[in-house]
């Protein structure tokens, strides 16, 4: 059975807030892509900055106190520097070292710009203080002193990677937990939606199941949803109107209709004792009586199906033994079969229980036996058997007979329909809308299948 989890996910309401999730994960992406940007610039610039203060100091300290005057400055430098993030070195004409914190000149640097006339802006990496550090990107400045002495001042980018670390971390954190909140706003946003859909289902399946008084409570609120209720109610109060009138106007012309057809009957029934057994009039006036029959059978038809779909007299259900119903129905139609040499086989055998009403029941059943021997050709058979599956019952009618199309399955429910082969047969094309009838006030379900040869007529009921 689908969990209530993934109902939730697979309705509109969640695709739609997956879609907001989405736009929302792209906007804090597109954040913290500017927030990256300019800080990772602010940083940089900051270095460049404090390189570009020492790289002046130390100019103007060689200016005014020559490389004896860098060299004792640069020490001095160093030993200020407790982060140990400013690089120095400078060395003579031979690439000898004669001050500064880095051994020698760094080999592979990558040029970025220039700084002045002289100078330059280079980046390279050395090696960690500890062994587990990895290599440590370096930006520096160059300069010639003159043509004995070299200048290399840099900073370490060490707090400018931890910063850029930092900021990715809270990236990710900051994604993680925005999609975490946005998935449960998402599940509180559908469940909610929900919830008021499915107050509108449930009002929806109680009218369609006859109570057409029921209607679409109302919240507090007064918001989309309420007008929405408001507007489905009023609706429903215009069909319930016209259903009325209309399940009246019907009954009124079967009512009016059938009392002058047994009235006139009554008088048919008179005036045949009055004439003789040969008399030619006597045989028109039987059939006559038999028609009249036929159509009062049609208006008790056509009532019966007005009270069951209005679901106004069918509430009281008890538990009804099934093996019984079928047995007295066999007992009862067996000799009608016998005639057209039918074999009529019962395999319901156990006590199956349905809740219902036992007459409609039986009413139901004889109308598809009736039909089944009707349209089974002489030395056919009828299998009737029973299946249950938990709260699931089959009750399950098969013929050899010459079946439905399939095409025409779905139709044979309507009113007064009939099948081209079935036209000069007796009947009033009432008899399958009087089981869905039936079905429907018991919650269950006609099912038409093909038996090949034949008609397979399967009720379907949830004892739930």
């Amino acid at each position: 059975m689908e969990s209530r989890a993934s109902r939730i996910i697979k309705t509109f309401t969640f695709r739609l807030a997956s879609v907001y999730i989405g736009l929302f994960s792209v906007s804090v992406v597109i954040l913290f892509a500017f927030i990256y940007t300019f800080a990772m610039r602010y940083v940089q610039s900051q270095v460049s900055d404090a390189v570009r203060v020492q790289y002046g100091y130390l100019t103007n300290e060689y200016q005014q106190n020559g490389s004896s005057g860098v060299e004792i400055r640069i020490n001095e430098l160093i030993n200020a520097d407790d982060n140990g993030t400013e690089i120095y070195l400078l060395i003579n004409n031979k690439n000898e070292k004669l001050a500064g914190n880095l051994n020698e000149w760094p080999a592979n640097a990558i040029l970025e710009s220039t700084f002045d006339k002289n100078s330059k802006w280079i980046s390279f990496r050395i090696e960690g203080t500890r062994q587990e550090q990895p290599r440590i990107q370096v930006k520096a400045i160059t300069i010639p002193l003159s043509k004995w002495r070299s200048l290399l001042v840099g900073k370490t980018l060490q707090n400018t990677e931890k910063i850029e670390q930092i900021i990715i971390q809270t990236f990710w954190a900051s994604l993680l937990v925005t999609l975490f909140m946005a998935f449960i706003g998402a599940l509180v946003i559908t469940r909610s939606v929900m919830n008021r859909i499915n107050i509108i289902n449930r009002s929806a399946y109680n009218i369609m199941h006859g109570e057409l008084s029921t209607r679409i409570p109302f919240t507090k609120g007064g918001d989309e949803f309420d007008d929405l209720s408001s507007n489905l109610n009023n609706m429903l109060d215009k069909i319930e109107n016209l259903l009325k009138s209309l399940g009246q106007f019907a009954n009124n012309i079967a009512h009016d209709l059938r009392s002058p057809l047994n009235r006139i009957i009554n008088r048919l029934d008179a005036g045949l004792r009055n004439i003789d057994e040969g008399n030619p009039a006597r045989n028109l006036l039987e059939k006559n009586i038999t028609d009249m029959h036929e159509l009062i059978g049609t208006f008790n038809s056509i009532l019966k199906i007005s009270e069951l779909e209005a679901n106004t007299e069918f509430r009281d259900f008890k538990p009804c033994n099934l093996q019984e119903i079928i047995e007295n129905m066999v007992e009862f139609y067996e000799p009608y079969a016998a005639e057209k040499d039918i074999v009529i086989v019962n395999n319901v055998r156990d006590n199956v229980t349905i809740i219902g009403e036992k007459n409609l029941l039986t009413q139901a059943f004889t109308n598809i036996l009736d039909n089944a021997i009707k349209f089974t050709p002489k030395g056919g058979k009828i299998d009737i058997y029973c299946e249950q599956k938990e709260a699931i019952i089959d009750v399950i009618i098969a013929d050899n007979g010459v079946g439905i199309p399939h095409d025409y399955m779905d139709k044979v429910f309507e009113k007064f329909f009939r099948l081209e082969q079935s036209r000069h047969t007796k009947g009033n094309g009432l008899g399958l809308s009087l089981v869905d009838a039936i079905a429907g006030i018991h919650n269950a379900e006609v099912i038409l299948s093909d038996n090949s040869p034949g008609l397979r007529v399967c009720l379907r009921f949830n004892n739930k």
